[in-house]
């Protein structure tokens, strides 16, 4: 038993080692330079908002309610979900359907200067929608919805990411 317990907590603290050396983050985390510690978002949805705050506070970061205390300022210039139909049943009601979303964007360091240039970013899902199914389908869509914008919410993040790199150079 003795030597079952020792394997056991060493193949654990291997395991541990291994992680924090390959780069292992909570999941939801993005290594974040220090300018990028506190960021301002001006414009945007409140979904992308929340989008954003949790995966700033995740990589120990905060959105802060003013640009001048802000490394990063991300300002949305503008930003829009559609759905759309695919394809439509016998019953005359939507088979398939279609999630759109843009967002036009700029980011800037505290002091207005733009650290790259005006920017998009556009993605589409597409989903089955089951008309026995309605509950479910439109949970589902939510969800896609959601995915979405925590997909462009790291994004802009990433981008802000190499802003900022290419801002040292």
């Amino acid at each position: 038993m003795f030597k079952f317990s020792f394997r056991l907590l060493a193949g654990i603290l291997l395991i541990a080692a291994g992680m924090t050396g390959c780069g292992y983050h909570l999941r939801g985390s993005v290594d974040m330079p220090e300018a990028m510690k506190n960021v301002y978002v001006f414009g945007a949805s409140p979904q992308l908002q929340s989008q954003m705050q949790s995966i700033v506070r995740a990589s120990k970061g905060k959105i802060v309610g003013s640009p001048n205390d802000a490394g990063v300022v991300v300002k949305v210039l503008k930003e829009d979900m559609r759905r759309r139909t695919l394809s439509i049943g016998s019953t005359g009601k939507s088979n398939e359907s279609e999630l759109e979303y843009y967002l036009r964007f700029q980011m800037y360091d505290n002091q207005e200067k733009p650290l790259m240039e005006e920017q998009t970013i556009e993605m589409s899902r597409e989903f089955f929608n089951d008309q026995t199914a309605i509950l479910a389908k439109t949970n589902e869509e939510q969800l896609i919805r959601s995915e979405m914008y925590k997909q462009v919410a790291r994004m802009l993040l990433a981008r802000a990411r190499i802003a900022v790199d290419n801002q040292k150079k």
